[in-house]
């Protein structure tokens, strides 16, 4: 008899256990499942706020984009109209135009043709070696839009001083002369 009351009790025993397991897995499972649930709200949240960021983001990148250019415009602008209005009162005499188109030989002498093309940069060397008196308004005009689309396209500082040299040597060309005969 003792056999048979052990044997009741490992019995009895193994059936709290296995129904106590039974009942803390289900339990555990539905845990799990209000977990599961939490999680795949939280992610579906999370997912539409990273769009809104993203679209947020993307809209901030062209209002800078916007930005960026109206002010590179204004810059080249305001440079062209000083630049202009300096020739026009003949503020820049041979000697200092001399001066700025040497420097500008020197600066692009180290330039490589990117992002300009190589033919690009071989016509803004070749305006640049001649003497200022030989330079034609229309080849400082194409070195001034060459170098405006660099600057524009690169935010080279060499660039930028090709667009103001040429724009000098074009003002001092178209009006300088005139006043100081």
């Amino acid at each position: 008899m003792v056999i048979v009351d052990e044997l009741i009790y490992v019995i009895g025993l193994l059936v709290t256990i296995i129904a106590y397991l039974a009942s803390f897995t289900y339990w555990l499972g539905r845990k799990f499942e209000g977990i599961d649930w939490r999680f795949r709200d939280l992610e579906e949240k999370l997912s539409n706020r990273i769009k809104e960021v993203e679209t947020r983001v993307v809209g901030l990148e062209n209002r800078m984009n916007n930005l960026e250019s109206g002010l590179k415009s204004a810059v080249v602008n305001v440079n062209s109209l000083l630049i202009e209005y300096m020739g026009l009162k003949g503020l820049f005499s041979q000697d200092e135009v001399r001066v700025l188109t040497n420097e500008v030989s020197r600066v692009i002498g180290m330039v490589r043709a990117n992002p300009i093309s190589k033919e690009e940069l071989e016509f803004i060397k070749s305006v640049f070696s001649k003497d200022p008196e030989q330079m034609s308004i229309e080849e400082l005009e194409r070195v001034i839009e060459i170098a405006k689309r660099w600057w524009w396209e690169d935010n080279s500082e060499i660039a930028f001083k090709v667009f103001q040299v040429a724009s000098i040597v074009r003002a001092y060309k178209l009006y300088g002369r005139k006043k100081q005969q």
